[in-house]
């Protein structure tokens, strides 16, 4: 019995070979990078934080582009778990200037504690600064740590009249 012969070896066509090289080099991971800017990823982890909703985050926060419900669940879970993508948005976010930060965070949905918070202020008090101010020091704990007292008057206004405070029906 012969020992079968291994056929000669072809030599690759050169185009060939550079193509094969370039698909490779295209990473999977940086697909959607371009999309997602630093100010969304600030916004979107401060959101998830406050509501620990990525539904309510999705349906409440306005991003620089349209992003679904899976564009945005598949987004933090990259930042939370692929450290390449995690490293990238880190860097970038420590590049924004310090009053694009603030206007990010002014964003920043309301928690249900805080709205919990805010219905118990009567909606036939007319109450002033003062009033949320107050508010702002007796629950630190509570409230966002960017929050003023006219972010919360104003929040209290729009639940005023959509009806939503204690005393309404």
């Amino acid at each position: 019995v012969a020992a079968p012969v291994a056929p000669s070896p072809v030599p690759p066509h050169p185009g060939l070979a550079k193509r094969v090289k370039k698909s490779k080099q295209a990473p999977p991971v940086t697909k959607d990078l371009g999309r997602w800017k630093p100010a969304d990823d600030l916004l979107l982890i401060n959101a998830v934080l406050q509501t620990n909703d990525l539904t309510s985050v999705h349906l409440g926060v306005k991003f620089s582009c349209r992003f679904n419900l899976r564009e945005i669940q598949e987004r933090w879970y990259a930042l939370l778990y692929d450290p390449v993508i995690s490293k990238l948005a880190c860097q970038a976010m420590r590049q924004l200037h310090p009053e694009a930060i603030a206007a990010i965070q002014s964003k920043v949905l309301f928690s249900k504690a805080e709205e919990q918070l805010l219905t118990k202020v009567g909606s036939s008090s007319q109450p002033t600064l003062d009033t949320f101010q107050e508010l702002l020091h007796k629950h630190p704990d509570v409230f966002y740590p960017a929050r003023t007292a006219k972010a919360l008057q104003l929040h209290w206004q729009l639940m005023k009249q959509y009806y939503l405070l204690d005393d309404q029906t």
